[in-house]
Protein backbone atom coordinates (compact mmCIF):
# COMPACT_ATOMS: atom_id res chain seq x y z
CA UNK A 1 0.00 0.00 0.00
CA UNK A 2 3.05 2.50 0.94
CA UNK A 3 4.42 1.70 -2.44
CA UNK A 4 1.41 2.18 -4.03
CA UNK A 5 1.12 5.46 -2.46
CA UNK A 6 4.19 6.51 -3.45
CA UNK A 7 3.78 5.99 -7.54
CA UNK A 8 0.72 7.81 -7.55
CA UNK A 9 2.63 10.68 -5.22
CA UNK A 10 5.09 10.56 -8.00
CA UNK A 11 2.70 10.44 -11.22
CA UNK A 12 0.43 13.62 -9.83
CA UNK A 13 3.69 15.80 -9.77
CA UNK A 14 5.74 14.41 -12.41
CA UNK A 15 3.11 12.97 -14.70
CA UNK A 16 4.97 10.77 -17.82
CA UNK A 17 8.00 12.79 -19.36
CA UNK A 18 11.74 13.29 -18.89
CA UNK A 19 12.35 13.75 -15.23
CA UNK A 20 9.93 10.30 -14.31
CA UNK A 21 11.60 8.63 -17.34
CA UNK A 22 14.99 9.60 -15.80
CA UNK A 23 14.06 8.71 -12.50
CA UNK A 24 12.85 5.18 -13.48
CA UNK A 25 16.21 4.56 -15.47
CA UNK A 26 18.00 5.81 -12.90
CA UNK A 27 16.36 3.32 -9.79
CA UNK A 28 17.01 0.23 -12.46
CA UNK A 29 20.72 -0.75 -11.19
CA UNK A 30 19.79 -0.21 -7.43
CA UNK A 31 16.54 -2.23 -7.82
CA UNK A 32 17.86 -4.75 -9.61
CA UNK A 33 20.60 -5.01 -7.28
CA UNK A 34 18.34 -5.12 -4.07
CA UNK A 35 16.85 -8.07 -5.91
CA UNK A 36 19.50 -10.20 -6.95
CA UNK A 37 21.83 -9.82 -4.01
CA UNK A 38 18.95 -9.06 -1.22
CA UNK A 39 16.14 -10.40 -1.49
CA UNK A 40 16.26 -13.55 -3.96
CA UNK A 41 20.49 -13.84 -3.45
CA UNK A 42 20.02 -13.24 0.04
CA UNK A 43 17.24 -15.20 1.22
CA UNK A 44 17.31 -17.66 -0.74
CA UNK A 45 20.57 -18.80 0.12
CA UNK A 46 20.75 -18.22 3.90
CA UNK A 47 17.28 -19.31 5.47
CA UNK A 48 18.09 -23.20 4.03
CA UNK A 49 21.51 -22.38 5.95
CA UNK A 50 20.59 -21.17 8.93
CA UNK A 51 18.10 -24.13 9.07
CA UNK A 52 20.53 -26.44 8.56
CA UNK A 53 23.27 -25.44 10.69
CA UNK A 54 20.42 -24.81 13.57
CA UNK A 55 18.95 -28.51 13.33
CA UNK A 56 22.56 -29.75 13.21
CA UNK A 57 24.52 -27.73 15.85
CA UNK A 58 22.53 -25.54 17.68
CA UNK A 59 21.43 -22.13 17.73
CA UNK A 60 24.81 -20.90 18.59
CA UNK A 61 26.26 -22.19 15.63
CA UNK A 62 23.57 -20.70 13.19
CA UNK A 63 24.14 -17.06 15.31
CA UNK A 64 27.79 -17.59 13.91
CA UNK A 65 26.81 -17.89 10.67
CA UNK A 66 24.86 -14.96 10.80
CA UNK A 67 27.71 -12.50 11.93
CA UNK A 68 29.63 -14.17 9.32
CA UNK A 69 27.28 -12.97 6.18
CA UNK A 70 26.29 -9.83 7.88
CA UNK A 71 30.50 -9.07 7.42
CA UNK A 72 30.31 -10.36 3.96
CA UNK A 73 27.25 -7.98 3.27
CA UNK A 74 28.92 -4.99 4.84
CA UNK A 75 31.86 -5.03 2.80
CA UNK A 76 29.97 -5.86 -0.45
CA UNK A 77 27.60 -2.67 0.41
CA UNK A 78 30.01 -0.21 0.46
CA UNK A 79 32.47 -2.01 -2.36
CA UNK A 80 29.10 -1.86 -4.76
CA UNK A 81 27.78 1.62 -3.86
CA UNK A 82 31.43 3.48 -4.67
CA UNK A 83 31.49 1.04 -8.21
CA UNK A 84 27.77 2.00 -8.98
CA UNK A 85 28.25 5.81 -8.24
CA UNK A 86 32.02 5.90 -10.50
CA UNK A 87 30.34 3.90 -12.82
CA UNK A 88 27.19 5.72 -13.16
CA UNK A 89 27.64 7.48 -17.05
CA UNK A 90 28.48 4.12 -18.32
CA UNK A 91 25.56 1.95 -16.68
CA UNK A 92 23.22 4.62 -17.75
CA UNK A 93 24.91 4.27 -21.54
CA UNK A 94 24.13 0.58 -21.38
CA UNK A 95 20.40 0.60 -20.04
CA UNK A 96 18.91 3.82 -21.84
CA UNK A 97 21.32 4.62 -24.93
CA UNK A 98 17.81 6.07 -26.32
CA UNK A 99 18.40 8.83 -23.71
CA UNK A 100 20.54 12.40 -24.53
CA UNK A 101 20.91 15.78 -23.35
CA UNK A 102 19.27 16.81 -20.15
CA UNK A 103 17.54 13.35 -19.76
CA UNK A 104 20.90 11.63 -20.01
CA UNK A 105 22.50 13.81 -17.66
CA UNK A 106 19.84 14.08 -15.20
CA UNK A 107 19.39 9.98 -15.01
CA UNK A 108 22.73 9.55 -14.41
CA UNK A 109 23.23 12.13 -11.73
CA UNK A 110 20.37 10.86 -10.28
CA UNK A 111 21.89 7.22 -10.48
CA UNK A 112 24.91 7.97 -8.15
CA UNK A 113 22.41 9.36 -5.90
CA UNK A 114 20.58 6.14 -5.37
CA UNK A 115 23.02 3.23 -5.78
CA UNK A 116 24.46 3.57 -2.18
CA UNK A 117 20.43 2.07 -1.27
CA UNK A 118 21.91 -1.13 -2.09
CA UNK A 119 23.81 -1.54 1.29
CA UNK A 120 20.51 -0.77 3.11
CA UNK A 121 18.34 -3.12 1.73
CA UNK A 122 20.91 -5.86 1.34
CA UNK A 123 21.18 -5.75 5.31
CA UNK A 124 17.63 -5.51 5.39
CA UNK A 125 17.08 -8.96 3.98
CA UNK A 126 19.60 -10.70 5.85
CA UNK A 127 17.76 -9.08 9.06
CA UNK A 128 13.92 -10.71 7.36
CA UNK A 129 16.16 -13.86 6.49
CA UNK A 130 17.01 -14.56 9.85
CA UNK A 131 13.46 -13.21 11.36
CA UNK A 132 11.61 -15.55 8.98
CA UNK A 133 13.33 -18.42 10.25
CA UNK A 134 12.23 -17.57 13.84
CA UNK A 135 8.53 -17.44 11.90
CA UNK A 136 8.51 -13.30 12.46
CA UNK A 137 7.12 -12.10 9.02
CA UNK A 138 5.19 -8.59 9.64
CA UNK A 139 8.36 -6.23 10.53
CA UNK A 140 10.74 -6.87 7.44
CA UNK A 141 7.44 -6.39 5.37
CA UNK A 142 6.42 -3.42 6.80
CA UNK A 143 9.70 -2.17 6.62
CA UNK A 144 10.44 -1.26 2.96
CA UNK A 145 6.81 0.93 3.18
CA UNK A 146 8.87 3.44 5.55
CA UNK A 147 11.31 4.64 1.94
CA UNK A 148 8.17 4.42 0.02
CA UNK A 149 6.52 6.81 3.09
CA UNK A 150 9.32 9.25 3.14
CA UNK A 151 9.10 9.69 -0.94
CA UNK A 152 5.72 10.31 -0.46
CA UNK A 153 6.30 13.12 2.47
CA UNK A 154 8.77 14.59 0.27
CA UNK A 155 6.76 14.84 -2.40
CA UNK A 156 4.21 16.75 -0.21
CA UNK A 157 6.51 18.83 1.40
CA UNK A 158 8.43 19.77 -2.16
CA UNK A 159 4.94 19.77 -4.65
CA UNK A 160 5.41 23.76 -5.46
CA UNK A 161 8.47 22.94 -6.80
CA UNK A 162 10.05 22.10 -10.22
CA UNK A 163 10.04 18.83 -11.08
CA UNK A 164 13.93 18.73 -11.07
CA UNK A 165 14.03 20.05 -7.21
CA UNK A 166 11.53 17.42 -5.97
CA UNK A 167 12.93 14.00 -8.50
CA UNK A 168 16.72 15.16 -6.35
CA UNK A 169 14.63 15.80 -3.06
CA UNK A 170 12.76 12.44 -3.73
CA UNK A 171 16.33 10.61 -4.55
CA UNK A 172 17.59 12.28 -1.02
CA UNK A 173 14.50 10.73 0.37
CA UNK A 174 14.78 7.20 -0.38
CA UNK A 175 18.13 7.11 1.14
CA UNK A 176 16.53 8.26 4.29
CA UNK A 177 14.07 5.48 4.17
CA UNK A 178 16.77 2.93 3.60
CA UNK A 179 18.57 3.54 6.83
CA UNK A 180 15.27 3.66 8.70
CA UNK A 181 13.84 0.41 7.10
CA UNK A 182 16.98 -1.14 8.47
CA UNK A 183 16.72 0.40 12.27
CA UNK A 184 13.42 -0.75 12.58
CA UNK A 185 14.20 -4.33 12.01
CA UNK A 186 16.47 -3.95 14.63
CA UNK A 187 14.62 -4.36 17.66
CA UNK A 188 12.61 -7.56 16.59
CA UNK A 189 15.78 -9.15 15.55
CA UNK A 190 17.30 -8.91 18.76
CA UNK A 191 14.27 -10.30 20.82
CA UNK A 192 14.74 -13.66 18.93
CA UNK A 193 18.26 -13.67 18.20
CA UNK A 194 20.18 -11.41 20.58
CA UNK A 195 23.19 -9.59 19.95
CA UNK A 196 24.69 -10.73 16.85
CA UNK A 197 27.87 -9.40 16.00
CA UNK A 198 30.22 -9.28 12.49
CA UNK A 199 32.98 -11.83 12.78
CA UNK A 200 36.57 -11.64 10.80
CA UNK A 201 37.02 -15.34 10.83
CA UNK A 202 34.71 -16.22 7.41
CA UNK A 203 37.00 -18.03 5.53
CA UNK A 204 37.78 -20.48 8.30
CA UNK A 205 33.87 -21.65 8.38
CA UNK A 206 33.03 -24.08 5.22
CA UNK A 207 29.26 -23.12 6.03
CA UNK A 208 29.91 -19.31 4.97
CA UNK A 209 32.08 -20.61 2.16
CA UNK A 210 28.88 -22.73 1.21
CA UNK A 211 26.48 -20.18 1.45
CA UNK A 212 28.91 -17.62 -0.35
CA UNK A 213 29.25 -19.86 -3.19
CA UNK A 214 24.91 -20.76 -3.02
CA UNK A 215 24.68 -16.87 -3.16
CA UNK A 216 26.49 -16.55 -6.17
CA UNK A 217 24.27 -19.16 -7.89
CA UNK A 218 21.04 -17.34 -6.71
CA UNK A 219 22.68 -13.85 -7.85
CA UNK A 220 23.36 -15.31 -11.05
CA UNK A 221 19.52 -16.45 -11.06
CA UNK A 222 18.72 -13.09 -9.93
CA UNK A 223 20.25 -11.10 -12.76
CA UNK A 224 18.49 -13.84 -14.96
CA UNK A 225 15.40 -11.97 -14.05
CA UNK A 226 16.58 -8.43 -14.06
CA UNK A 227 18.13 -8.49 -16.95
CA UNK A 228 14.27 -8.65 -18.72
CA UNK A 229 13.54 -5.65 -16.85
CA UNK A 230 17.08 -4.23 -18.53
CA UNK A 231 16.33 -5.10 -22.00
CA UNK A 232 12.71 -3.85 -22.08
CA UNK A 233 13.67 -0.59 -20.76
CA UNK A 234 16.64 -0.35 -22.98
CA UNK A 235 13.60 -0.92 -25.69
CA UNK A 236 11.14 1.73 -23.82
CA UNK A 237 13.94 4.33 -23.92
CA UNK A 238 13.65 4.16 -27.79
CA UNK A 239 9.83 4.87 -27.78
CA UNK A 240 7.97 7.92 -27.58
CA UNK A 241 8.29 10.19 -24.21
CA UNK A 242 6.67 8.96 -21.57
CA UNK A 243 7.06 5.53 -22.73
CA UNK A 244 9.30 4.35 -19.73
CA UNK A 245 6.94 5.53 -17.40
CA UNK A 246 3.81 4.07 -18.98
CA UNK A 247 5.65 0.85 -18.49
CA UNK A 248 6.70 1.13 -14.97
CA UNK A 249 3.52 2.51 -13.94
CA UNK A 250 1.58 -0.45 -15.39
CA UNK A 251 3.96 -3.04 -13.69
CA UNK A 252 4.07 -1.35 -10.46
CA UNK A 253 0.31 -2.22 -10.40
CA UNK A 254 1.17 -5.67 -11.15
CA UNK A 255 3.59 -5.94 -8.58
CA UNK A 256 0.93 -4.44 -5.90
CA UNK A 257 -1.96 -6.68 -7.24
CA UNK A 258 0.64 -10.33 -6.80
CA UNK A 259 3.46 -8.67 -4.35
CA UNK A 260 1.17 -8.00 -1.32
CA UNK A 261 -0.01 -12.30 -1.98
CA UNK A 262 2.25 -14.33 -3.94
CA UNK A 263 5.46 -12.50 -2.20
CA UNK A 264 4.31 -12.66 1.12
CA UNK A 265 2.83 -16.33 1.04
CA UNK A 266 6.66 -17.10 -0.50
CA UNK A 267 8.17 -15.39 1.88
CA UNK A 268 6.25 -17.50 4.59
CA UNK A 269 6.90 -20.73 2.38
CA UNK A 270 10.46 -20.83 1.87
CA UNK A 271 11.11 -21.48 6.18
CA UNK A 272 8.77 -23.84 6.32
CA UNK A 273 10.00 -26.23 3.13
CA UNK A 274 13.33 -25.15 4.08
CA UNK A 275 12.64 -27.01 7.43
CA UNK A 276 11.18 -30.04 5.92
CA UNK A 277 13.93 -30.09 3.94
CA UNK A 278 16.10 -30.64 6.77
CA UNK A 279 13.95 -32.98 8.55
CA UNK A 280 12.97 -35.09 5.78
CA UNK A 281 9.77 -34.57 5.80
CA UNK A 282 8.10 -35.03 1.87
CA UNK A 283 4.68 -35.02 3.07
CA UNK A 284 5.03 -31.56 4.82
CA UNK A 285 6.98 -30.43 1.66
CA UNK A 286 4.36 -30.94 -0.61
CA UNK A 287 1.69 -30.09 1.72
CA UNK A 288 3.00 -26.31 2.14
CA UNK A 289 3.87 -26.07 -1.42
CA UNK A 290 0.68 -27.03 -2.88
CA UNK A 291 -1.53 -24.91 -0.04
CA UNK A 292 0.76 -22.14 -0.57
CA UNK A 293 -0.15 -22.15 -4.24
CA UNK A 294 -3.74 -22.67 -3.56
CA UNK A 295 -3.64 -19.77 -0.91
CA UNK A 296 -1.95 -17.36 -3.11
CA UNK A 297 -4.12 -18.49 -6.46
CA UNK A 298 -7.66 -17.70 -4.32
CA UNK A 299 -6.70 -14.10 -3.80
CA UNK A 300 -4.68 -13.44 -7.13
CA UNK A 301 -6.99 -14.63 -9.57
CA UNK A 302 -9.84 -12.52 -8.39
CA UNK A 303 -7.68 -9.56 -8.76
CA UNK A 304 -6.22 -10.52 -12.32
CA UNK A 305 -9.67 -11.11 -13.54
CA UNK A 306 -10.96 -7.79 -12.34
CA UNK A 307 -7.68 -6.02 -13.85
CA UNK A 308 -8.18 -7.54 -17.36
CA UNK A 309 -12.02 -6.78 -17.40
CA UNK A 310 -11.72 -3.20 -16.43
CA UNK A 311 -8.14 -1.83 -17.12
CA UNK A 312 -9.41 1.85 -17.42
CA UNK A 313 -11.28 1.87 -14.20
CA UNK A 314 -8.38 0.62 -12.29
CA UNK A 315 -5.51 3.18 -13.50
CA UNK A 316 -8.18 6.53 -13.71
CA UNK A 317 -8.99 5.69 -10.92
CA UNK A 318 -5.44 5.95 -9.35
CA UNK A 319 -3.25 7.94 -11.86
CA UNK A 320 -6.10 10.25 -13.43
CA UNK A 321 -4.80 13.51 -11.46
CA UNK A 322 -2.61 16.04 -11.83
CA UNK A 323 0.07 15.99 -14.73
CA UNK A 324 -1.09 12.47 -15.47
CA UNK A 325 -3.44 12.54 -18.47
CA UNK A 326 -6.28 10.93 -20.08
CA UNK A 327 -4.26 9.90 -22.58
CA UNK A 328 -1.12 8.49 -20.46
CA UNK A 329 -3.97 7.00 -18.33
CA UNK A 330 -5.27 4.79 -21.41
CA UNK A 331 -1.48 3.82 -22.73
CA UNK A 332 -1.00 2.71 -19.33
CA UNK A 333 -3.79 1.00 -18.83
CA UNK A 334 -3.58 -0.91 -22.53
CA UNK A 335 -0.21 -2.14 -21.25
CA UNK A 336 -1.73 -3.26 -17.64
CA UNK A 337 -3.86 -5.39 -19.65
CA UNK A 338 -1.28 -6.98 -21.49
CA UNK A 339 0.73 -7.68 -18.67
CA UNK A 340 -2.00 -10.01 -16.67
CA UNK A 341 -1.05 -12.97 -17.71
CA UNK A 342 2.32 -12.22 -16.50
CA UNK A 343 1.36 -11.40 -12.92
CA UNK A 344 -0.24 -14.78 -12.84
CA UNK A 345 2.96 -16.56 -14.10
CA UNK A 346 4.84 -14.19 -11.87
CA UNK A 347 3.23 -14.74 -8.52
CA UNK A 348 3.58 -18.58 -9.60
CA UNK A 349 7.50 -18.20 -9.95
CA UNK A 350 7.61 -16.39 -6.99
CA UNK A 351 6.12 -19.41 -5.09
CA UNK A 352 7.75 -22.53 -7.31
CA UNK A 353 11.04 -20.74 -7.16
CA UNK A 354 11.26 -21.79 -2.98
CA UNK A 355 11.79 -24.93 -3.06
CA UNK A 356 14.43 -25.10 -5.61
CA UNK A 357 15.68 -22.95 -3.25
CA UNK A 358 15.51 -25.04 -0.35
CA UNK A 359 16.28 -28.07 -2.46
CA UNK A 360 19.58 -26.84 -3.52
CA UNK A 361 18.54 -26.96 -6.62
CA UNK A 362 19.57 -23.77 -8.17
CA UNK A 363 21.00 -24.86 -11.42
CA UNK A 364 17.68 -25.75 -12.64
CA UNK A 365 16.55 -21.94 -11.79
CA UNK A 366 19.61 -20.54 -13.78
CA UNK A 367 19.07 -22.84 -16.85
CA UNK A 368 15.42 -21.68 -17.23
CA UNK A 369 16.19 -18.39 -16.48
CA UNK A 370 18.79 -18.10 -19.71
CA UNK A 371 15.59 -19.28 -21.02
CA UNK A 372 13.54 -16.63 -20.39
CA UNK A 373 16.21 -14.23 -21.32
CA UNK A 374 16.56 -15.50 -24.60
CA UNK A 375 12.67 -15.39 -25.29
CA UNK A 376 12.21 -11.84 -23.33
CA UNK A 377 14.66 -10.18 -25.71
CA UNK A 378 13.66 -12.11 -29.04
CA UNK A 379 10.27 -11.15 -28.38
CA UNK A 380 10.86 -7.84 -27.19
CA UNK A 381 12.56 -6.97 -30.00
CA UNK A 382 10.21 -7.93 -32.71
CA UNK A 383 7.28 -6.88 -30.83
CA UNK A 384 8.07 -3.20 -29.22
CA UNK A 385 8.88 -2.23 -32.93
CA UNK A 386 5.35 -3.15 -34.19
CA UNK A 387 3.20 -2.11 -31.01
CA UNK A 388 5.02 -0.16 -28.93
CA UNK A 389 4.77 -0.36 -25.02
CA UNK A 390 1.67 -2.84 -25.69
CA UNK A 391 4.61 -4.95 -26.85
CA UNK A 392 6.59 -4.81 -24.53
CA UNK A 393 3.50 -6.11 -21.68
CA UNK A 394 3.29 -8.56 -24.50
CA UNK A 395 6.72 -10.21 -24.49
CA UNK A 396 7.34 -10.08 -21.26
CA UNK A 397 3.77 -12.04 -20.68
CA UNK A 398 4.45 -14.96 -22.89
CA UNK A 399 8.34 -15.37 -21.38
CA UNK A 400 7.08 -15.19 -17.82
CA UNK A 401 4.46 -17.47 -18.38
CA UNK A 402 6.69 -20.01 -20.22
CA UNK A 403 9.08 -19.77 -17.54
CA UNK A 404 6.61 -20.87 -15.18
CA UNK A 405 5.61 -23.82 -17.61
CA UNK A 406 9.36 -24.75 -17.29
CA UNK A 407 9.84 -24.63 -13.46
CA UNK A 408 6.56 -27.01 -13.06
CA UNK A 409 7.87 -29.38 -15.40
CA UNK A 410 11.52 -29.31 -13.35
CA UNK A 411 10.01 -29.33 -9.80
CA UNK A 412 7.96 -32.42 -10.81
CA UNK A 413 11.03 -34.61 -12.22
CA UNK A 414 12.98 -33.38 -8.61
CA UNK A 415 10.50 -34.16 -6.23
CA UNK A 416 9.26 -37.89 -5.45
CA UNK A 417 6.03 -38.62 -5.59
CA UNK A 418 4.81 -35.50 -7.46
CA UNK A 419 3.36 -32.32 -6.28
CA UNK A 420 -0.29 -33.29 -6.58
CA UNK A 421 -0.52 -30.77 -9.72
CA UNK A 422 -3.94 -32.53 -10.83
CA UNK A 423 -5.81 -31.65 -7.29
CA UNK A 424 -4.13 -28.34 -7.73
CA UNK A 425 -5.33 -27.35 -11.40
CA UNK A 426 -8.88 -28.68 -10.54
CA UNK A 427 -9.06 -26.00 -7.34
CA UNK A 428 -7.22 -23.16 -9.70
CA UNK A 429 -10.11 -24.48 -12.42
CA UNK A 430 -12.67 -23.77 -9.80
CA UNK A 431 -11.49 -20.00 -8.55
CA UNK A 432 -11.44 -19.39 -12.09
CA UNK A 433 -15.07 -20.50 -12.60
CA UNK A 434 -16.32 -18.53 -9.38
CA UNK A 435 -14.59 -15.31 -10.90
CA UNK A 436 -17.25 -15.58 -13.99
CA UNK A 437 -20.66 -14.79 -11.74
CA UNK A 438 -18.35 -11.90 -9.56
CA UNK A 439 -17.60 -10.00 -13.05
CA UNK A 440 -20.88 -10.17 -14.47
CA UNK A 441 -22.39 -8.97 -10.97
CA UNK A 442 -20.25 -5.61 -11.08
CA UNK A 443 -20.09 -5.12 -15.14
CA UNK A 444 -23.04 -2.75 -15.37
CA UNK A 445 -22.04 -0.80 -12.18
CA UNK A 446 -18.34 -0.33 -13.41
CA UNK A 447 -20.29 1.22 -16.41
CA UNK A 448 -21.51 3.98 -14.26
CA UNK A 449 -18.58 5.83 -13.60
CA UNK A 450 -17.11 8.56 -15.59
CA UNK A 451 -13.39 7.29 -15.51
CA UNK A 452 -11.95 9.74 -17.78
CA UNK A 453 -12.49 12.48 -14.96
CA UNK A 454 -9.86 10.11 -12.43
CA UNK A 455 -10.53 9.65 -8.67
CA UNK A 456 -14.07 11.53 -7.71
CA UNK A 457 -16.37 11.02 -5.18
CA UNK A 458 -18.61 9.51 -7.90
CA UNK A 459 -15.86 7.13 -9.43
CA UNK A 460 -14.44 6.40 -6.15
CA UNK A 461 -17.97 4.97 -4.47
CA UNK A 462 -18.76 2.75 -7.73
CA UNK A 463 -15.42 1.63 -7.59
CA UNK A 464 -15.91 0.53 -3.78
CA UNK A 465 -19.09 -0.74 -4.38
CA UNK A 466 -17.94 -2.59 -7.15
CA UNK A 467 -15.18 -4.59 -5.21
CA UNK A 468 -17.60 -5.32 -2.63
CA UNK A 469 -20.10 -6.62 -5.08
CA UNK A 470 -17.71 -8.51 -7.07
CA UNK A 471 -15.85 -10.24 -4.29
CA UNK A 472 -19.37 -10.88 -1.99
CA UNK A 473 -20.31 -12.65 -4.95
CA UNK A 474 -16.67 -14.26 -5.59
CA UNK A 475 -16.61 -15.41 -2.00
CA UNK A 476 -20.33 -17.33 -2.35
CA UNK A 477 -19.48 -19.25 -5.60
CA UNK A 478 -16.09 -20.32 -4.59
CA UNK A 479 -17.85 -21.71 -1.83
CA UNK A 480 -20.19 -23.38 -3.46
CA UNK A 481 -17.34 -24.55 -5.96
CA UNK A 482 -15.37 -26.24 -2.89
CA UNK A 483 -12.66 -23.57 -2.47
CA UNK A 484 -12.09 -23.62 1.17
CA UNK A 485 -8.81 -21.73 0.90
CA UNK A 486 -11.28 -18.69 1.65
CA UNK A 487 -12.96 -20.35 4.60
CA UNK A 488 -9.29 -20.78 6.27
CA UNK A 489 -8.34 -17.28 5.17
CA UNK A 490 -11.44 -16.15 7.37
CA UNK A 491 -10.98 -18.67 10.24
CA UNK A 492 -7.51 -16.76 10.48
CA UNK A 493 -8.63 -13.60 10.79
CA UNK A 494 -11.49 -14.14 12.98
CA UNK A 495 -8.95 -15.02 15.52
CA UNK A 496 -6.54 -12.66 15.13
CA UNK A 497 -9.63 -10.00 15.63
CA UNK A 498 -10.21 -11.88 19.31
CA UNK A 499 -6.92 -12.15 20.31
CA UNK A 500 -6.73 -8.53 20.27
Amino acid sequence: MFGLARELALANVLGAGMVMDAFVMAFTFPGMLRRFVADEGLTGALVPAIARAEAEEGEEQAKALAGRVLTALIVGGIVLSVAGMVMAPWLVDWVADGFSGEKYTLTVGLTRVLFPFVAFVSLVSWAEGLLNHKNHFFVPKLAPGLVSASMVLTVLLWQDSSPIDIIWAVCWAVLIGGAAHLIICLPPLYKRWGVIRPRLDAWGDSRFRRVLGEMGKVAVIGIMAQVNTLVLRYLASHLEEGAVTWYWNATRLVDFAQGIIAVGVGSALLPAISEAVAAGDGNRFRDSFSGAARLAGALLIPAAMFIAVFPVPCVAVLYRHGAYSLMDVHQTASALQLLVPFMLALAGIQIIKKPFFALERRGVLIGVGIFGVALTAGLGFVLADQFGVDGLAMALSISTTAQLAAYLFMLRRVVPGGLGMGRLSIDVLRMLVATIPAVAAVWTLMQQGDWAQGPTLHNGLFMALSGLVGGGVYVIAASVLGVTELRQIQARLLKRFRRR
